[in-house]
């Protein structure tokens, strides 16, 4: 008796030892997934420091602007005047609104029925 109660000792400690190592494994597991879950962890960095991307994104923006920048064939440049600037400015803010209102203005066109005869007056029955 005393070999069979030494055994089932023995498989409760192992059963405790198995159930420790599981939870240790579960732990490891979910740590690593966290680690390797790229868009979360940058969105949560995003969240906590957005100053921080903000002038990151503003000094890459910057440099690669000035690393791809061409340089002017000619040597003289050409100056615009304030008005044109402003007009230059306003019409490239114009623009999406008049794409919506012209797409809009065709979805009406095409959505309503033609007929493709005329309609008869009452008034060309009368001869």
């Amino acid at each position: 008796m005393d070999r069979k109660l030494q055994q089932r000792q023995e498989i409760e400690r192992l059963m405790r030892v198995s159930e420790s190592a599981r939870s240790t494994l579960d732990d490891a597991a979910l740590l690593l997934k966290q680690r390797l879950d790229f868009p979360t962890r940058i969105r949560g960095s995003l969240k906590s420091h957005p100053a921080g991307w903000l002038v990151g994104s503003l000094a890459s923006g910057l440099a690669a602007s000035w690393i791809f920048s061409r340089k002017p064939s000619s040597t003289e440049k050409k100056h615009r005047s304030l008005p044109m600037k402003l007009l230059g400015l306003s019409l490239t803010a114009v623009q999406p609104m008049a794409r919506v209102w012209l797409s809009n203005q065709v979805k009406n066109y095409f959505s309503t029925p033609r007929r493709s005869y005329p309609e008869s007056s009452p008034h060309s029955d009368a001869f």
